[in-house]
């Protein structure tokens, strides 16, 4: 599986939901590149992402970094994942003003269950605004529209 196909099954894992934006979307977020355990991907910033204060929310870039980690994930295994333990540093303040915040996430250890990725979060002028490490478990392969639990979405 190339580097693009990966995106591509990524996004349409995540993008498909009847015509219904799933979180990622309903959020601005995308994945626009991924490899063998490393993916990236960015948060396009709205007025919806921003605290009180004018700075990107500090739960939107978390769930920048573990999407992006998720899909690194899917990139290393090409099987499902569920974030088992995170940790985010603030390092400086997102403005508003930006376009679009990226995040990088880059394998740490690919266990044989566990997998830790090292996230960097970078404004449009490239400083680092926040960093973290993330943890997730492999569950198995992905389930296809028949495998799916009667009910779920």
């Amino acid at each position: 599986m190339s580097d693009g196909e990966l995106v591509r099954g990524f996004n349409e894992l995540h993008y498909s939901n009847g015509g219904e934006p799933m979180f990622d979307q309903y959020n601005g977020i995308s994945i626009v590149a991924a490899g063998d355990g490393w993916a990236e991907g960015e948060l396009e910033v709205s007025r919806h992402s921003l605290n009180p204060h004018g700075i990107v929310h500090g739960g939107a870039l978390a769930a920048l970094a573990d999407t992006v980690g998720g899909a690194a994930t899917f990139a290393a295994y090409r099987r499902g994942c569920v974030t088992v333990n995170y940790s985010m540093n603030f390092l400086r303040p997102a403005w508003g003003s930006n376009r679009k915040i990226r995040c990088r996430a880059q394998a740490v250890k690919l266990g044989r269950t566990l997998s830790v990725f090292g996230m960097s979060l970078t404004d449009d002028e490239g400083v680092e605004v926040a960093s973290g490490n993330f943890t997730f478990y492999i569950t198995g392969w992905m389930k296809s529209e028949e495998e799916k639990e009667p009910g779920a979405i």
